[in-house]
Formats: C-alpha cells, sequence, structure tokens
C-alpha cells in the first residue's frame, strides 16, 4: 500500500459514528421541541383569567389565616400560619392550577393541540407537567413568603432565615403537590383522578404511617416541625418530596403514550 493511501472501507468506518450521532441528535431535537411546546401551552394556560384567580384566591387565604394567627397571639404565629397554609390552601391552590394546566382534562388529551401535528404526546405531557411542577414550586415560596412577612414577630429568628426556610419548604411542597395532581390528570375520565388523590391527600396524608409518607402533606409538616411520617427526619422528608415531584412528572408523561 503506498503512503498517504487508507486502507479500503476505513473511511466508511470513520463516517458511520459520525452518522449514528446526527441520527441521536436529530431523534433528540423533536423531543426537545414536544417537551418546549407543552412547557409554553402550559404557562399560557396558566397566566389565563381563571388560574390568575385561583392564585390570587390563594394568596389571599394565606394573608388572612396570618392575619387570624397573629391575632390569636404573636408568639408562634408563623408556624401556625404555615401550617394551616400547607395543610388546605396551598393543595387547593395548585389543585386549580395543575387542572388549569391539563384544560381540565386528561393529561393526554391536554397535550392534543401538539400533538395532532405530530409531535409525541407523551413528550409533549412531560413538557405540561413539568411547567406545572415549577409553577407549584413558585406558588408554594410566594405563600411561604407571604405568610411570613405579615406573621413574623420581633422575637421571631432573623427574618432572612425564616424566608429562605420557608421558602424552601414551600418550593418543595408545591412541586410534590404539582407532580401528584399532574399525574392524577392521567386516571379516570377528564383526568378525574386527580380529585381521589386531593382527597387522599387530605384523608391520608397526615398520618404517620405509609399513606403520610408517600402523600405530600405528613413531609411538609415534619418539615414545618410537627409530627412525621414513619418517624423520617427532616432531610428524608425534604429529600422524598423533591424525589416524588421528579418521579410524579415523569410518571405522567409515560402514562400519556399514544
Amino acid at each position: 500500500m503506498m503512503a498517504g493511501e487508507s486502507a479500503p472501507g476505513a473511511g466508511a468506518q470513520a463516517v458511520q459514528p459520525l452518522r449514528t450521532a446526527e441520527g441521536e441528535a436529530e431523534r433528540r431535537a423533536p423531543a426537545l421541541l414536544a417537551v418546549r411546546l407543552g412547557m409554553e401551552m402550559a404557562g399560557s394556560r396558566l397566566r389565563a383569567r381563571r388560574p390568575l384567580l385561583s392564585l390570587g384566591l390563594g394568596l389571599s387565604l394565606a394573608i388572612a389565616a396570618a392575619v387570624i394567627e397573629v391575632s390569636f397571639g404573636s408568639s408562634g404565629a408563623v408556624d401556625r400560619a404555615l401550617l394551616a397554609t400547607f395543610r388546605l390552601i396551598l393543595p387547593l391552590t395548585l389543585f386549580a392550577l395543575a387542572a388549569d394546566a391539563a384544560r381540565r382534562t386528561t393529561l393526554r388529551d391536554a397535550a392534543w393541540p401538539a400533538a395532532r401535528f405530530g409531535a409525541p404526546s407523551h413528550h409533549v405531557a412531560l413538557g405540561i407537567a413539568l411547567a406545572t411542577a415549577l409553577a407549584g414550586a413558585l406558588v408554594g415560596a410566594l405563600l411561604a413568603l407571604a405568610v411570613v412577612v405579615i406573621a413574623r414577630s420581633p422575637g421571631d429568628a432573623p427574618f432572612v432565615r425564616d424566608v429562605l426556610i420557608s421558602g424552601w419548604v414551600g418550593a418543595l411542597t408545591g412541586a410534590a403537590y404539582a407532580g401528584w395532581f399532574s399525574f392524577g390528570a392521567t386516571f379516570l375520565r377528564h383526568g378525574r383522578g386527580r380529585f381521589v388523590l386531593l382527597a387522599a391527600d387530605f384523608l391520608l396524608g397526615g398520618s404517620a404511617g405509609v399513606a403520610g409518607a408517600l402523600l405530600p402533606r405528613g413531609h411538609a409538616v415534619n418539615l414545618l416541625g410537627g409530627p412525621a411520617p414513619l418517624g423520617l427526619g427532616q432531610p428524608a422528608s425534604a429529600g422524598l418530596l423533591a424525589l416524588s415531584a421528579l418521579f410524579l412528572v415523569l410518571a405522567s408523561a409515560a402514562r400519556s403514550r399514544d
């Protein structure tokens, strides 16, 4: 073989990995586009009049809870108001927002406006569920911040510390609730499975057993200094809230395949 010549087939072997990489990139591009479309659709729906009214109502109720707790005594008012907010106001607010993000139907049907043009429905659903979880985290942090600002007293922990801790707990709890409600929207007609999960959280979420460890309510109470489900520590509750939010977003998309 003369110098400068390559072995037969060497060029084809060199090109093959490049073609494989290009093919993988081409396959990933529609998936990423579909996820982005889902997130944009959910964001547009959540900026509509009804979800904004739901957010305003939830924020008003959280502020009212803080004012009421302060009227009963400033000592411990922040903790009591946060418990009331995370036990009742936050779940109901996120239930309404998650329903609007999914157009009050199943998650698969909520993805149809983009899926009918060829976008994979489960990727669009992933975008919707992901945007809902992010919105849930923001709403949870916002309600917690409002409570801390209204209910704190001079004898409480430093303001910045209170805001950071409460906002972090609110964000984790909000994302977890949003994940549960998106997952619930993959069950029953018109996504009515979300009602089942809301009822389960109210009835069983505060228990000290397995149900309390599966649902967000018990972990939120634990992070606020209340009783822990299954005796779990606060780091474990925080980790389970974060993992459940991620897992449920992915599970919601998996159940929304064509």
